[in-house]
């Protein structure tokens, strides 16, 4: 492995461990917090434990325009908020190493590819993707846009780039690349994971009415594709459950558990959605 390459996975496997650090330490705190919200409801008058005040995970349901107060935090609350400032600065000092170390991974996966054909491009492409190198992949694959813009592969190309974009977290660079699919390709066989990925992008951003339109544009498209239209269904519940409407929620996750009832492809999915319906969701 070239040195720059080594120096990325290294600092991605650094930048994992600080995540998963961080998760836990919030995880604790949210933990905490909620043990804390419910000594203080014990201490409210009877007369007023059934306010039309409701907190889901922190958000106050519609119609509630102020948010109760939040719960004193414990005497070692200082303590905690250090902690969690450190693991947020080290993320954040990480995060700014590894797009440094991918912007040179990408000017080194640019080197002796200048005058190679498609089909050689793409293969590089597809190595780097096979092999999780993503700066290297994203390089040569938007040098593959720019170079061959009429190639059959370029709807396989964007959604490589939306799915990394995606997975990196900058949502809205997926939902630029999925777009593409959407608007140049659409007879591609790309089109019906960029609905899906498309509607993922918009949920992870906050636009639930977005998110919404694209999984059901899925649902359609991926007729006769068993797992695909039980995870867009699945989804379309979580996104109607995340904008307070549980009710419509739940009638996605019924159709999951019983459209796909006994099919050993989506189980997962259906045991999935039967948890949900019995409120042991997460949402």
């Amino acid at each position: 492995m070239k040195p720059v390459l080594a120096a990325v996975a290294a600092a991605l496997v650094a930048l994992l461990l600080a995540s998963v650090a961080l998760r836990q330490e919030r995880q604790r705190r949210e933990e905490l917090e909620r043990r804390i919200a419910v000594l203080e409801a014990e201490r409210v008058p009877p007369e007023t434990r059934n306010s039309p005040v409701v907190e889901i995970k922190g958000q106050v349901l519609p119609g509630v325009e102020e948010k109760p107060a939040s719960p004193a935090r414990p005497a070692d609350s200082g303590a905690e908020n250090s902690r969690l400032l450190d693991l947020e600065k080290q993320v954040a000092r990480l995060e700014a190493r590894v797009r440094e170390l991918n912007r040179a991974a990408e000017g080194a996966a640019l080197e002796g590819v200048a005058g190679i054909p498609a089909d050689q491009l793409w293969q590089k492409a597809q190595m780097a993707l096979q092999d999780k190198l993503t700066g290297r992949a994203d390089a040569l694959l938007r040098e593959f846009l720019k170079r061959f813009p009429g190639d059959p592969h370029i709807p396989e190309a964007l959604q490589s780039l939306g799915w990394n974009a995606l997975m990196s977290g900058d949502t809205a660079g997926a939902a630029e690349f999925y777009g593409k699919i959407l608007t140049e390709f659409p007879d591609s066989k790309q089109v019906p994971y960029a609905e899906f990925y498309t509607g993922m992008s918009m949920a992870e951003s906050g636009d639930l009415e977005g998110a919404r339109l694209h999984y059901e544009r899925s649902v359609e498209k991926f007729s006769g594709n068993p797992y695909w239209q039980a995870a867009a269904l699945f989804n379309l519940g979580d996104a109607y459950s995340e904008g307070g409407q549980p009710e419509v929620a739940k009638e996605y996750w019924r159709k999951v558990s019983t459209q796909f009832a006994g099919n050993e492809q989506v189980a997962k999915l259906v045991k999935a959605a039967e948890e949900r319906l019995k409120g042991g969701d997460s949402k």
